[in-house]
């Protein structure tokens, strides 16, 4: 009886949180959650099989509880789960996304983080498109950086109105998976607000790695090339401008891998063993970049918003630098014609608050000829739930 043990771990959750602070004497605590679930129908696809491919499905599930101990420190721990891939028996399993110490006001106007906690790679972009429940933004699509991850976090406002940091230092290798090696990645975002409404962003990250090792970012996409990078490094720039009735925006990226990459491969037929195998070789950094559009805008129509958003995604800009080697072949795959484009947009019907009706349609358009587009035409529902404050004296 597994699934009962969960609800009992949640349910004594609070009691653990207050219990453990008996000199304070009020302490406040939260409930929330959030449901995103999509009925898909794959009009055409560029793997056959998932053509007409359709279900019911879980994209997202949120159960969050947030323990304010003081006026300044808080506590968070978020559980997610999803549905299986199509196909599979699987059962929806919840994992930890969330489990952090938020500690405000240590260092004046700015807010220490210990935990699993949010990272800074695409948050701000994220918030301002506003439609997570409907696609990730272009980073965390494309694996380029985890939405969480294990470490610490600084984040605050330097002149206390128009300019503003987030500082990181973290394992590197998101939510999902242990440290693997003794490096850590360090992530600095830094953006103004000169106006209501208006946010320009960089953010720099770096982390050293040891081919020899593990590679710490292996689980994300972005770091799987033909051998171990030297380093991560990713530099990225948004710009975001929102008002009553419109939000726009635009971002872009560009990942490098030092090392991970090969140039002017040279490969021989091995007899003995049936295959082939490389001989000669030219280390070469693998680089990785896009771009990102996306725009919503509240309609004169009652309770209705229309949004769309545009990507392009180079997972390999070098033509001539390889990161996939076929044995049995002898082909080097490198980055030409690896680009694709997506396309996204919909309505957002919002009947009540926190409920979302949207109606929307996915095209990924890929250079490489001979495939298919990638159309999906999806009715998503986004439901949030909130307890208010819960106040235990």
């Amino acid at each position: 009886m597994k699934c009962p043990r969960v609800f009992i771990l949640l349910a004594i959750i609070p009691v653990m949180f207050t219990a453990v602070n008996p000199v304070f004497a009020q302490v406040t605590s939260a409930i929330s959650g959030q449901f995103v679930s999509d009925y898909y129908y794959n009009v055409d696809n560029s793997i056959p099989a998932e053509k007409d491919r359709n279900a019911f499905t879980f994209r997202r599930i949120y159960f969050t509880f947030d323990n304010t101990i003081t006026t300044d420190i808080k506590i968070r721990f978020r559980l997610e789960s999803e549905s299986g891939k199509y196909g599979t028996i699987t059962k929806i399993n919840p994992f930890i996304k969330h489990a952090y110490l938020e500690w405000s006001n240590l260092i004046p106007r700015h807010v220490l983080y210990f935990g699993i906690a949010e990272t800074n790679a695409f948050k701000n972009s994220e918030e301002y498109w506003g439609y997570r429940s409907i696609e990730k933004t272009i980073m965390d699509l494309n694996g380029i950086s985890s939405s969480a991850d294990f470490g610490l976090a600084v984040k605050g406002d330097i002149d206390g109105k128009y300019l503003h940091h987030w500082l990181t230092l973290m394992n590197g290798t998101g939510y999902s998976a242990a440290e693997g090696d003794r490096y850590k990645k360090i992530g600095y975002a830094l953006w103004v607000t000169p106006v209501e409404g208006l946010m320009l962003e960089g953010y720099i990250d770096y982390e050293k790695q040891n081919p020899k090792d593990p590679q710490t970012a292996a689980v994300l996409s972005s770091a799987k090339d033909y051998s171990g990078s030297t380093s991560y490094n990713t530099l990225k720039g948004f710009i975001g401008y929102s008002d009553v009735r419109f939000t726009v925006g635009a971002e872009a990226f560009m990942r490098i891998n030092a090392g991970s990459g090969i140039k002017t491969p040279v490969a021989v037929y091995d007899s003995t063993n049936a295959k082939y195998k490389v001989t000669t070789t030219t280390v070469a950094d693998v680089k990785r970049m896009g771009y990102s559009f996306f725009a919503s805008w509240i309609t004169p129509l009652p309770k209705l918003i229309v949004f769309a958003r545009y990507d392009f995604f180079d997972n390999n800009t070098g033509d001539d630098v390889y990161t996939r080697f076929d044995e049995k072949t002898g082909k080097f795959t490198g980055g030409l014609d690896d680009e694709y484009t997506l396309l996204i947009a919909g309505l957002d019907y919002i009947p009540a608050g926190n409920v979302h009706l949207m109606p929307n349609i996915i095209i990924r358009k890929y250079a490489q000829s001979g495939l298919n587009d990638d159309i999906t035409a999806r009715l998503t529902l986004n439901l949030k739930f909130d307890s208010g404050k819960i106040v235990i004296q």
